[in-house]
């Protein structure tokens, strides 16, 4: 039976802090890059693992080797101290083995849709990274070194600090390591007609509840990272703002036939978290408020 695949990284233990638990926690607030700090094992080995959106290794590594197995064939990977790996978004290995002296750690940075999404906006379509392993870039080390330990000192400065040091990241890392855009025929994939229909339908019933890239992945059953290229290819625009479309169109409907309605109601019944949001949306999509709207 073949062994189940696991995220990259997965094999390796978060670093403690004295009360047992990770130094490095994503607080709550924080709607930023996600980055986890890890110990290097000494010795280890992992069966099948894969990357499922773009990933970034950043390690202060101890002397040592690792292997890769990659679509059956072996390589030893060369250990770069600081070194950089970057994955991309498809990125899968069958096997990989390590054997390092102790007191190397990594941060593993991950780069979901809506992370992508939110930084690159209409870039983020193409953006995707060149898998490569063990080299040097003292900037992006130090900038995701730096922004980590303000995450882990629970923001010091301030998110809106942190949130400026993650778009820098985000923009380096689309400058000097993003892959190359595909041909044009690859592009022009789309979603099929069952995957339209399931995703149309999804979006109609649910207006009122989350509609995240990943939900909507998961009911045509592919990844969020590829879900939201097709989605941009066949729709036009990306799911986020697609959703937004539906729930603007589905309020001016009602502002319209259920005239008894309050605004504050109908925003909350398409998704809005209040009626100033919807008031705001549908502005900036109509031109004019839901209430000049509901009376011209």
């Amino acid at each position: 039976m073949a062994k189940q695949r696991e995220l990259v990284g997965a094999h390796s233990s978060h670093i403690l802090g004295g009360d047992g638990t990770p130094v490095l926690i994503r607080h709550q607030q924080w709607k930023g890059l996600v980055l986890e700090r890890k110990e290097i094992p000494i010795r280890a080995e992992c069966g099948p693992q894969f990357s499922g959106m773009p990933v970034v290794i950043a390690s202060q590594y101890s002397p040592g080797r690792r292997w890769y197995r990659c679509s059956g064939q072996t390589q030893e990977v060369p250990m770069v101290a600081p070194g950089i790996d970057t994955l991309g978004a498809t990125y899968e290995r069958d096997y990989g083995r390590w054997e390092c002296d102790p007191g190397g750690e990594t941060i593993c940075l991950r780069l979901p849709p809506d992370i992508i999404q939110r930084y690159l906006q209409e870039d983020a379509y193409h953006f995707d990274l060149e898998t490569k392993y063990s080299y040097r870039d003292d900037v992006l080390v130090k900038a995701i070194y730096a922004l980590a330990d303000e995450m882990q000192r629970d923001f010091p400065n301030g998110m809106l600090y942190a949130e400026g040091m993650s778009l820098m990241v985000v923009g380096w890392l689309a400058r000097h390591h993003a892959r190359k855009p595909a041909q044009p025929a690859l592009q022009a994939r789309v979603l099929s007609a069952v995957q339209q229909a399931k995703v149309r339908e999804l979006v109609d019933t649910h207006l009122d509840s989350e509609l995240s890239v990943e939900r909507m992945a998961a009911e045509v059953g592919i990844s969020p990272f590829h879900f939201s290229r097709l989605f941009r290819a066949t729709f036009g625009v990306p799911p986020h703002r697609y959703v937004l479309q539906m729930r603007i169109a589905r309020a001016a409907h009602l502002l319209r036939s259920q005239r008894q309605r309050t605004v504050a109601d109908i925003a909350l019944e398409v998704g809005f978290a209040s009626q100033a949001h919807l008031t705001h949306a549908f502005k900036c999509h109509m031109g004019q408020t839901p209430a000049r709207w509901r009376t011209a």
